[in-house]
């Protein structure tokens, strides 16, 4: 192990240990009755106080993952392409815990209110549990943020000069009656070959990313003003604007999962490149397919091959990506 390998893992110890401790003063301080509080502000004062330790934490963890960029792998025994590292698939899935917890209960706190519709157990406890999928949102966004920015992580980004050539990739992706009319708009001819894929599509690209970063950020930042209240005199407008955003940025974020869902189930192989890590060699040569060839010939079985030990034979990858509804 290099020393700044295990300087990282003893950062990342270091900063546990101190998520722990003060996960445990303050629940010790909550519970001590010291405060002749309710349970549903008890647990406001505990959220506020826990966002730094979560904060610190996530980026701890995202310093660790941090390393150098590497090319695409390939799995020997089939061919098989790593569309995603072993920790964004684990980070995705933790996050995924959060919104099942924060949306859910989120929701039910702003319809409840106005349908005055009562719920069958106490209203504290659907804050308990909004506030714990927060904080797990919290962490993953601190980790996930960090671990991007330091290893320079683009791929999901339009780059610089290319927004023309990936509205033109979205309108042939997307379903004729929603593509014909952009690709009018932009002055574009569906008759024409599509950009290639590369590897992200171009919906996951000028759609998906774009409208998870809004939201998430939205109602990151507006749930961290609402929380700041417990410690800050934050101005009654300021205070009235956050909450409305925070509504709106949920309705986003609901309306986002079920295109989401809509989206990649209708593409089970990205499905199960998020459980997996791995995309068919196949699937990647004809729906990425400029992906593909930035990737090196297919991969070398275990054993010797015939031709010479070690030489790797490189496949055409001259198919273009047809329309993608």
């Amino acid at each position: 192990m290099s020393v700044l390998t295990a300087a990282r893992w003893l950062a990342v110890l270091a900063a546990t240990a101190t998520a722990v401790m003060g996960a445990a003063a303050i629940l010790s301080q909550a519970g001590s009755g010291a405060q002749p509080w309710d349970p549903e502000l008890s647990d406001n004062f505990v959220f506020m106080k826990a966002i730094p330790f979560l904060l610190a934490l996530g980026v701890t963890l995202g310093l660790v993952r941090h390393r150098a960029a590497r090319r695409s792998e390939r799995r020997p025994s089939d061919g098989a392409i790593r569309r995603f590292s072993p920790g964004t698939v684990a980070w995705h899935w933790i996050i995924t815990i959060g919104f099942l917890l924060a949306l859910p209960t989120g929701v039910w706190q702003y319809l409840g209110g106005i349908l005055d519709v009562s719920a069958p157990v106490p209203l504290y406890l659907f804050y308990r549990v909004h506030y714990m999928g927060a904080g797990v949102i919290l962490l993953a966004l601190a980790s996930f943020v960090t671990y991007w920015w330091l290893n320079g992580e683009r791929s999901l980004l339009v780059p610089r000069g290319q927004w023309r050539r990936h509205l033109a990739g979205l309108a042939h992706e997307l379903p004729r009656r929603l593509g014909a009319p952009l690709a009018k708009r932009l002055g574009i001819d569906l008759t024409q070959t599509p950009p290639e894929t590369g590897k992200f599509t171009f919906y996951e690209k000028v759609v998906e990313f774009p409208w998870w970063s809004v939201a998430i950020g939205l109602i990151t930042v507006t749930g961290l003003v609402k929380a700041m209240r417990y410690a800050y005199p934050v101005p009654g407008p300021v205070l009235y604007w956050a909450s409305t955003l925070h509504v709106a940025a949920m309705v986003l974020l609901v309306l986002k999962v079920l295109d989401h869902l809509r989206y990649t189930l209708e593409r089970w192989p990205l499905v199960s490149a998020m459980v997996s890590t791995w995309l068919g060699e196949g699937y990647v040569r004809l729906r990425h397919p400029a992906w593909y060839r930035t990737i090196e010939g297919p991969a070398m079985p275990p054993g010797p091959r015939a031709g010479g030990a070690g030489a790797a034979e490189r496949a055409p990858a001259a198919l273009s990506l047809g329309r993608d509804q």
